[in-house]
Formats: C-alpha cells, sequence, structure tokens
C-alpha cells in the first residue's frame, strides 16, 4: 500500500466543525491492522517504510558546537514514526495550526519504522560533525541517552519551551535517559506491561510471574524487543533496571531461557502480538499500552496490567541532531505541542500516553461538546492518562554504554535465538 493510497483513504475525513474525525483507531481498522488483517510491520512494509537494520555508534566529537543560528527561519524539517501525529484526511491539523501560528513552512516525514535503522542511516554524518536532513526527529528514550552519549544532540534553551515547564507531567522532567531534560522532551510514551484475555486465562492477571506459569503453556507471548524484554524480566526479579549489574542480565536471561525451555511461551512477537491476541493464538503476553488500548474498541474484554513487580515506562522524545540548520524552529514546535489545546488534539488521534496532564479535560470538555463520547473513552483510559498507583510502579529503561548494550544484546539472543 502506498502513502498516496492511505491518503486517498482518509481524502474525505477531516476534523472540523460539523465533520467527523476519523481517528487512528478507524485508520488502523480500515486498513485491517486489527483482527484478521495486517500486523503493524506488515503494514508499515507495504507503506514502503523500510530501513537498514544496522548497529553502530559512530564516532564522538571532541566538544559541543553551539547553535547554527540563533534566529528562527521559518523552516522545520521533521522526522517521525507512521501515525505518529493527528491526521484529517491529507491534512495534519497540529502542524497547518503552528504553520500558521509561526509562519514556519513545516516538511513532515513519516521516515523512522525502528530506532536502530534510523541511528544507522545518520550516524555517518553526525559522527562527521555535519548535519542531517532532519531539525527535528522522534526516538525513544534508550536511543537519546545513546546519541547524548556520543554529542549527536543540541543542547535545549529551556527558554524557549516555556510550555513544558508549565505543563509537563513531572514525571516527564528530569529522566534518568536524559537528566534535566537537556537534549529532549517527551513526544509520547507507553507502558510495557501485560495483555490479557481473561476469557482465556480463566482469572485476572496481576504477575510478571503470570508469564511464566505451566497453565498458560503454549499460549504466552513476549518480546524480540531486548529492551523491553530484559529490563522487564528485571523487574520481575525484584531488580530496578537502572541498578542492574552484568550478573542480574544473566540472571534474567536464564529466567527467560527456562520459559522457552518449558514451551510456556508459543512465539516472540513484534508489534503482530496485537494480532495473535486478538485472534486468540495467545491468551496472555507482554504488551504495549497503547495497543492494547486500540484493540479494546473492537474488543472490549482485553485487559491491560501494570504487574504487581513493576512496569517499564517508555518515552518517544523530540530532539534536535547536532547541527540542524534550524534549531529555533524545532524548539518552538517543542513548545507548541505543550499547549494543552494542541497535546489533546494529538493524544485524541494518536491514543498514547500523553505527556500533558491537563490535555485530559479538555478532551472530556470535546466530547461534552460534540457529543462524542469517543474522546471522554481516550481521556479516562488509564493506558492514556496512568492513574498515580500506576504511575508508581513504573521504572525507566537502563541507560546502557555501549560494551554493556553489547553484552545485554549478546544474552538476549541466546534466548530467542535457542
Amino acid at each position: 500500500m502506498s502513502q498516496e493510497e492511505v491518503n486517498r483513504l482518509l481524502a474525505n475525513q477531516a476534523r472540523g466543525r460539523g465533520v467527523s474525525p476519523i481517528t487512528r483507531r478507524d485508520m488502523l481498522r480500515r486498513i485491517g491492522v486489527t483482527a484478521g488483517g495486517l500486523s503493524m510491520a506488515a503494514w508499515l512494509a507495504a507503506c514502503g517504510v523500510t530501513g537498514e537494520d544496522e548497529d553502530g555508534n559512530g564516532g564522538q566529537q571532541e566538544e559541543k558546537d553551539t547553535l547554527t543560528t540563533t534566529q528562527a527561519n521559518g523552516e522545520l524539517n521533521f522526522a517521525n514514526w507512521p501515525l505518529y501525529i493527528d491526521r484529517a484526511g491529507k491534512k495534519r491539523p497540529t502542524i497547518e495550526d503552528f504553520q500558521k501560528a509561526t509562519g514556519t513552512t513545516v516538511n513532515y516525514k513519516e521516515v523512522i519504522q525502528d530506532n536502530q535503522s534510523f541511528f544507522g542511516q545518520i550516524r555517518e554524518p553526525l559522527a562527521a560533525g555535519q548535519a542531517i536532513e532532519w531539525d527535528l526527529i522522534v526516538v525513544t528514550d534508550w536511543m537519546i541517552a545513546k546519541l547524548a552519549r556520543l554529542d549527536y544532540l543540541e543542547q535545549l534553551d529551556k527558554s524557549k519551551i516555556p510550555n513544558f515547564e508549565a505543563n509537563a507531567a513531572e514525571i516527564y522532567k528530569d529522566p534518568i535517559y536524559d537528566p534535566g531534560n537537556a537534549h529532549s522532551v517527551p513526544w509520547q510514551s507507553g507502558i510495557t506491561g501485560i495483555g490479557y484475555n481473561p476469557k482465556l486465562t480463566g482469572r485476572e492477571i496481576t504477575s510478571f510471574e503470570d508469564l511464566f506459569d505451566p497453565e498458560f503453556k503454549g499460549k504466552v507471548g513476549m518480546f524480540t524487543e531486548m529492551y523491553d524484554t530484559m529490563n522487564l524480566t528485571l523487574l520481575g526479579l525484584g531488580i530496578k533496571p537502572e541498578d542492574a549489574t552484568i550478573a542480574d542480565a544473566e540472571a534474567a536471561r536464564d529466567k527467560l531461557i527456562e520459559q522457552r525451555d518449558a514451551g510456556v511461551v508459543r512465539k516472540y512477537y513484534g508489534n503482530e502480538y496485537a494480532d495473535a491476541l486478538v485472534r486468540e493464538d495467545i491468551a496472555i503476553t507482554m504488551a504495549w499500552s497503547g495497543d492494547i488500548f486500540q484493540l479494546q474498541f473492537d474488543k472490549p474484554e482485553l485487559q491491560f496490567v501494570v504487574p504487581e513487580e513493576g512496569g517499564v515506562l517508555w518515552v518517544d522524545n523530540l530532539a534536535i541532531p547536532q547541527n540542524a540548520p534550524n534549531p529555533i524552529d524545532a524548539m518552538q514546535f517543542m513548545d507548541f505541542v505543550y499547549d494543552p489545546e494542541v497535546a489533546a488534539q494529538i493524544t485524541g488521534w494518536v491514543n498514547y500516553i500523553c505527556p500533558v496532564p491537563a490535555a485530559k479535560d479538555l478532551l472530556i470538555q470535546q466530547s461534552e461538546a460534540e457529543d462524542d463520547p469517543y474522546y471522554k473513552q481516550v481521556a479516562e483510559s488509564p493506558l492514556v492518562f496512568p492513574t498515580p498507583e500506576m504511575e508508581a510502579r513504573l521504572s525507566h529503561y537502563k541507560t546502557l554504554p555501549e560494551e554493556e548494550e553489547a553484552q545485554w544484546n549478546d544474552l538476549f539472543n541466546e534466548v530467542i535465538q535457542g
């Protein structure tokens, strides 16, 4: 499926007064990324969103450059993941609103499929001290830590992003992966925890150990993502990821191998785990909160839980690559999306965890004004606005230096390639 075909699919839908908006959920249903349809990974491939699967760390610059300019240039080149900003037919309301508010021309492209392949595309020019095509990128927290360690990101001028300090939830300030938010601010986030079908489990799921219960032999899904699986397993073992040693990582590997060899795991999944859960191939699985929220519209019996041992809060962040030609324009956009009304507009479409708590009431008000229960359902879901009790059980991925990351990858490969 080409991007043009997707655009045609959405062409007659628009967000606005008197017009029914199309949500990310609706779009996914129409292109078949639900039960009986393509997995997200297959759809991305069909849309031609591909990238090399390359690992590397590049070189490190000796000192940080100053910004290329101290003025807004009226131009912004923005690289993001597919389906990760509000859409209305061929239009993107938040992008268009920003352009009207600032006079900035935005070149927005959905060119990021995964962190590692995108890193493979940008590392060589960044290592050589060259600018890349993008002024603003969205990558996950562990990649932010890696890029910052390699000196590949500009430092942010917080005076140009006052809405972040005023409106961001406290859990997103001064994160372990980017102390002081020196290089990044959150875009959207989600939780790695457990998804399950109560009809198939026959009981409520509360613990990480439920993923290892022989009662569910052959009906358990686990992730192919090293960071998610290893960090969640460490929490299951009672170890805070940020404190984990190599010996702890080895213990996590052993725990996972024991689960695999006992036949408890049906398969190690990427994005396609959601299809397997809907088809009832699996009863219980590692899951991302945003996916379960989407699936609940069509299969409301599905449940998501943060295990009592803890879950992982992953954060996709906005960041500015070193030597970007339009860094001030990028920071203006960061500030723009931390306006609660803009944040509500984005969240009403993408349905991931919103970093701006004030957006919740605005979504409820929108539901009442438009007599549309959808926005209230988004606002009241703990998978979009987590409760304090959920947040208290969340940890970040461990920030891994290059050598330790390689060791963790080797340990995890023993699990999924065994």
